[in-house]
């Protein structure tokens, strides 16, 4: 028996919805569209950064990001590195924070304060309409972020803060990939410490050569690859005094690829080791920068960046070298009696680029 074509019809109208489905063209009826989950939206939401995290409705509604009441590498890195990396894919457009909550900081390192200002400075154009709840904030946090020029970073009113405490903070100093800012930015923050800390200050050349060398080490390698001007190359220096322990804290941070990852192309006898360089922990890579000359451009002045910073902080009593970068640190120490101790460590987290800390006693 012939069938009519309203049976044709039906068949061609399954078959066609059917490729639909394929297509991921067909949603069911009656039911909302679903947003992504937390996982393919923030990428690793774990449980440093549970809770943090507020969403509105919808999956392009933008995110409330609130910090933790403790900011630092040292004693709370995974949770710190943890909501800077949330910042960081804000800048990168992975999603839009409606709002930064600062009203539950206690507590921020210099080391901590550099990047945060760092993650912010790259994340604050895209942050249209960016207000301070500064009412809300703990004083010396307020008064923290004043002296390191955050909200003149963000283009914000600068808030009435508590007089100076015995931490002074320097305003932090962006850098660019132009090489003359190498000296220029060196000597600045030269002569800043110099201001807070007085006549305290020995091997001043040594820390300046240090910071210049370190400088370059940023320009040529943190960002291989990458173009688009100076702007797409940025780093961050600061610094910190503390006048009743006398310590002097100095930082350097970019956010470019990490020493673990340009260290085989900056050194000339990778090829004897390249069979276990790869079973190196980020850390062990670190030292192995720390501890050798490495330069791409074989000249015997190039190179010595982190030997001098070394040699910097072996010249103080109490002076430390803390070298962050992606998942590991090493860290030298001189204690007193002259002596050298050192250690490694590895993270869940990244850093997100290379962080150098060293502090001295003065």
């Amino acid at each position: 028996m012939k069938r009519g074509g309203n049976h044709a019809r039906r068949i061609h109208e399954k078959h066609w919805l059917e490729r639909r489905a394929r297509k991921k063209f067909l949603r069911p009826r009656n039911k909302p569209y679903q947003a992504r989950s937390d996982v393919e939206r923030f990428g690793t939401v774990n449980q440093y950064t549970r809770g943090s995290i507020k969403k509105a409705t919808g999956a392009k509604a933008p995110i409330e990001l609130v910090l933790p009441a403790k900011l630092d590498f040292e004693e709370n890195f995974e949770t710190t590195a943890s909501h800077f990396r949330h910042i960081r894919d804000a800048a990168r457009g992975r999603y839009r924070i409606r709002r930064l909550g600062f009203e539950q900081i206690t507590d921020i390192s210099p080391a901590a304060a550099l990047a945060l200002a760092s993650e912010i400075d790259r994340w604050k154009q895209k942050a249209v309409g960016m207000k301070a709840d500064t009412p809300t904030w703990d004083p010396d946090i307020k008064r923290l972020l004043c002296e390191m020029g955050f909200f003149e970073l963000l283009k914000l009113p600068r808030p009435a803060s508590e007089p100076p405490g015995n931490v002074r903070f320097l305003n932090f100093l962006p850098g660019s990939s132009q090489p003359n800012d190498k000296g220029k930015l060196a000597k600045e923050l030269r002569i800043n410490i110099e201001k807070i800390v007085g006549p305290g200050l020995v091997q001043k050349h040594v820390l300046f050569d240090s910071l210049s060398e370190a400088i370059t080490n940023v320009i040529h390698h943190a960002y291989p690859g990458v173009t688009g001007g100076a702007s797409a190359k940025p780093w961050w220096l600061s610094a910190s005094f503390d006048s009743s322990s006398r310590k002097l804290t100095v930082l350097i941070y970019d956010q470019g690829v990490g020493i673990p990852e340009t260290l085989p192309a900056r050194w000339a006898h990778f090829e004897k080791v390249k069979e276990i360089f790869h079973t190196w922990s980020d850390s062990q890579k670190i030292q192995a920068a720390a501890t050798y000359g490495r330069s791409s451009t074989n000249r015997p002045e190039r190179g010595k960046g982190l030997g001098n910073l070394q040699e910097f902080a072996k010249a103080h009593e109490d002076g430390t070298l803390s070298i962050y970068s992606r998942h590991g640190l090493y860290r030298l120490s001189h204690a007193s009696g002259n002596q050298i101790q050192t250690d490694l460590r590895d993270h869940d987290s990244s850093v997100g680029g290379t962080l150098i800390e060293w502090s001295v006693r003065l």
